[in-house]
Formats: C-alpha cells, structure tokens, sequence
C-alpha cells in the first residue's frame, strides 16, 4: 500500500514537470535569428581567373647533330645575349669530315681543269677536221659531268662545315636560361625528346587564362565597342596575384581573344600583357588574373549567412510562415571582403537568416530578428 503511494506521487510529479516544460516552450515560442531581405546592390569587386605565364619568347634549345657534349659555358638562371655561346659538342669527327669534304673538292677541281683542257684540244682538232664531232661532243659530256661532280663536292663540303658550326650551340634571343638537364659528357642527338635548355625572354610576360562560353558574352558586354578590339581598348587594368599571394606591383593590359573556342573545354582564351623589368615573374608558373568588374545590380549575400556542404553553397532562405528552408545557390568566383555574389538561388525581395546556422534545421519555424548585413 505504501509502495503504491510512492509510485502515484512519482507518476504525478512526472506529469506536472511535463506539464510545465511543454508550458515553458509555449511561452517562449520560436527562437528568434537575425535575417535580412536581399537588395540589388551597384558594386565593383575583381573577378579572379587561373592564369599561366609565359614570357614573349621561349625558345628550346636542342642539338642539331649527335655527340658528346664538352663544355657547358652557362648555369640555370644565367641571363643570357643573342649569339652568346651555351654549349660545346665535341667537334673531331666534324672537323675531320670538313677536312675530307675539303680534300674532294680540290680533286674535282683538278678533274675539271683537266677535262676542260681536253675539250679545248679537243675542239682545236675538230675544227682543223683531224677528229671528228663525235670525239669532241665526248669531251665536253666529260667537262660537264666533272664540273657536276665538284658542285656536289663544294655542297658536301658546306654541309660538313655546317655540321662543326653546330657543335657550337648559341642562344638565337636575350633572355634567361633554364635547366640544364644535360652534364658534360652526356651524349646528346637531334631526336632526344629532352631539349637541352630553354632560354626565355621575360621582359615581358604573358598571362594566358579562358573563359567559358557561357561566360564570355557576359563578359565582353561589360565593356563598350561595336567589335571586340574596341572593347578591348575600353577594357581596365587587370592585376595578377601571383602562387604566393603577392600582387604583382604592376598591372597588366588584356590584348588579344583567341579567334576560335577550344574544341575540347568550350573555352576562349585571353591573354594579358605584363611588363617585367625585375624579373619577378616567370615562365611558366601559374597565377590568378584579377579584372575589376562592375556589377549594377549584383545580389549580394553575407559569407556568414553561407554554408558549404560537397562542394555545394545553400543558406537558409525564410518564407512567408517565417519557416527557414535549405537552400542552395550558385556563387561567383570572385567575392568581396565579407559577401559573396550570388547568380543563382537567391533573388530580389528573398529573405536569409544571417545568423545561428548550426541549430537550424530544414523546416524549422524561427521568429526573425531584421539585422544589418
């Protein structure tokens, strides 16, 4: 009896507690969030795209003939004069062909003087009846075919000295040399697929980056021109934030469009001129191009109203009940400091919440609370 006394006054203090919590979520109601209602907004920020830099000239340097290379006359990075020698190939079996190749052409000399004698004996004869004209068209088949045959010795002997020229490799520009993959030693032939080196001039630079075809209208129609080199002339400045973050202190001019889209990716690509008096900027390296663009009515949304989930972007957008939905969106790559600018997902007049991203839930019913961006 005792026992069910205990258990009723138990059972009964459950229930007032229950009682009272569903009392105190009553009272309170839903949680309050910070929202804001999205405005177009007149905005300039800089549109980022991956760039790859090349300097104005780069040349491969590769051996013409095959041997061992003997001297290598530069480091990597050494800054390098047109004709300024780079590399010596062992040159004795050249020199030794030019010798010979200048050895035959001596003989055919002689050959020819010899023939060229006997055409004109030859011809004395005929005229005085003593031979006949048979004998003398001989001779000078034979004078034609010597004076063939030191034509072919003087181009043998051309291509030979040729050949020992090219055992002294020179640079064909002023610029900058870069590895050297080769020692001295190594044997090297004109079918390697490594080249030697390369030599780049980087005086200026060109940074090459592409943009899609969706994009590229949208682009281009930013700027005013009836054609697409009056666009670019009306074109800003662009800046190149280099790997490490750094901007480059100087900024560049886009120049050219490249006149057909990529049949692979579907792209156009642009290349930007940058002038490089420092040598700061390299070859091949990458980079990001950042061009100013305005935007007269961007939709612009707080990153801390934003949440990534698998390389997706949503927020929660509020509707008509105040119930917060999950929303995704699509973002520009380009931001400013604290917004991100949306084209897709997000329009005029939709409300977001701001706030509290962690306790929400799809469907959630939130009390808002109007906040500044």
């Amino acid at each position: 009896m005792k026992n069910n006394r205990i258990y009723t006054l138990a059972l009964g203090a459950l229930c007032f507690i229950s009682c009272e919590s569903k009392k105190t979520e009553q009272v309170e109601g839903p949680k309050e969030y910070s929202v804001v209602t999205i405005q177009p907004q007149k905005t300039e920020i800089s549109v980022e795209y991956p760039a790859t830099l090349e300097g104005e000239q780069t040349v491969e340097i590769r051996s013409k003939i095959d041997g061992y290379i003997e001297e290598v006359y530069v480091q990597e990075g050494t800054i390098v004069t047109k004709g300024q020698p780079l590399f010596k190939i062992d040159a004795n079996s050249f020199l030794q062909d030019v010798n010979n190749k200048n050895a035959a052409v001596l003989a055919a000399e002689a050959n020819l003087e010899t023939a060229s004698i006997q055409t004109q004996r030859t011809k004395a004869l005929a005229d005085k009846k003593i031979v006949n004209t048979f004998e003398l068209t001989a001779a000078k088949n034979i004078e034609r075919t010597k004076r063939a045959e030191l034509s072919q010795a003087k181009a043998d002997l051309s291509a030979a000295k040729s050949k020992l020229a090219f055992t002294n490799i020179v640079s064909p520009i002023n610029g900058i040399v870069g590895s050297l993959p080769y020692k001295i030693g190594s044997l090297v032939s004109s079918t390697s697929e490594t080249a030697l080196t390369t030599v780049a001039n980087t005086k200026q630079v060109y940074a090459y980056f592409s943009l899609s075809q969706q994009q590229l209208n949208s682009f281009l129609n930013q700027y005013s021109g009836n054609q697409v080199k009056d666009k670019f002339k009306n074109m800003p400045e662009v800046s190149l934030i280099m790997a490490d973050g750094e901007t480059y202190t100087i900024k560049g001019k886009i120049e050219t469009l490249s006149g057909v889209l990529n049949a692979g990716t579907g792209s156009a690509n642009f290349k930007a001129v940058f002038a490089n008096p420092q040598g700061k900027l390299w070859s091949g390296a990458s980079a990001t191009i950042a061009i100013p663009a305005q935007f007269a009515e961007a939709i612009l949304v707080p990153k801390k109203a934003v949440f990534e989930l698998q390389g997706k972007y949503f927020v929660f957008k509020k509707d008509e009940q105040n119930i917060a939905r999950n929303t995704e969106i699509e973002i520009m790559n380009t931001a400013t400091e604290k917004e991100y600018v949306v084209t897709k997902g997000i329009y005029a007049g939709n409300t977001i919440i701001t706030d509290g991203l962690g306790s929400l839930k799809d469907g959630m019913k939130i009390k808002p609370l109007r906040s500044s961006k």
